[in-house]
């Protein structure tokens, strides 16, 4: 495999353009895409993906996203990305009807007359971008009635079960520098909406959370929306404090039963959605997403 130039490290990271996500053109309030400049200086390996789905997680701010997308857009400067953004209340209170409405524009992208010989790697980043990739993948399916054509997909920090204190912690850190008139009454609602996803996730029928949990879960290990042939990467940490990592590993475990292709990277010392920041630096975790597509590309 041809060598690449990996991104610089965190503490010394450039970024490309000015203003986080300035490069990308929004296609709807949660979509957004970028297309790479077409006087590129050296031309890509065809092996390189031609589109990213970058799926980020709940609430993330676009100074946090933009280090992916950087990243991305130095380890494969052709590539066009596709980035989707996801709320609280859309995490919780939207119907998969409705989560695939909110993506139809990355579907759409997706299926752009010049990306008929397209290459597709997915990102998708806690259980939020875990979810809307799901919904990325359905909203295909209903339009083309084919599973989403993805050739490597990286589960990062996903996908897991509600556990209450896990939650909690995910739930508010978006919220911690906000004041305190605001912040209390968020809490509030946190703490029931939580509460209530615990209790019916726990003691209640599956079907009553049914959309909000099992569906994206199960619909994630489904051929039906991700290919057999499509090769996934579970990364992880057992210090993450939002995701319980058991619960991913089941989840990959019963992947490979369905006869996907599974690669696991367990990473000492790193938070929630900074796995890059653990044992090995960022180095080691952009050789597992580069290598996780290197692979899913060997057999074509």
């Amino acid at each position: 495999m041809p060598s690449r130039t990996l991104p610089p490290e965190h503490g010394d990271a450039k970024p490309l353009v000015s203003k986080p996500l300035s490069a990308f053109t929004r296609l709807s309030k949660r979509v957004s895409l970028y297309t790479p400049p077409t006087h590129a200086t050296t031309p890509s390996p065809p092996s390189d993906p031609t589109t990213i789905l970058l799926c980020s997680w709940l609430n993330a701010a676009p100074k946090h996203i933009d280090y992916y997308a950087s990243s991305y857009m130095r380890l494969y400067p052709s590539a066009r990305i596709i980035l989707t953004q996801i709320t609280t209340a859309e995490f919780l209170f939207h119907s998969e009807t409705r989560r695939r409405a909110d993506v139809r524009e990355a579907v759409s992208a997706l299926l752009a007359p010049d990306q008929d010989n397209e290459s597709l790697l997915v990102h998708a980043l806690s259980n939020g971008g875990a979810k809307r990739s799901f919904a990325v993948a359905g909203a295909y399916r209903e339009l083309t009635g084919r599973a989403l054509p993805a050739d490597a997909y990286v589960l990062d920090c996903a996908p897991g079960i509600p556990q209450f204190r896990r939650d909690v912690h995910a739930l508010t850190v978006p919220a911690a520098a906000w004041p305190l008139y605001r912040w209390l009454p968020y809490m509030a609602v946190t703490l029931g909406v939580v509460c209530a996803v615990y209790v019916a996730v726990n003691w209640l029928p599956t079907w009553v959370w049914h959309d909000l949990v099992w569906r994206p879960t199960l619909g994630t290990n489904d051929a039906g929306f991700f290919p057999l042939s499509c090769v996934r990467g579970y990364v992880y940490s057992k210090e993450d404090r939002a995701m319980d990592w058991k619960d991913i590993e089941k989840h990959a475990a019963v992947a490979e039963t369905k006869g996907y292709t599974v690669r696991r990277k367990l990473i000492e010392g790193a938070g929630h959605v900074q796995l890059f920041k653990g044992k090995g630096g960022e180095k080691d975790y952009w050789d597992f997403v580069t290598g996780l597509w290197d692979l899913g590309m060997g057999g074509k």
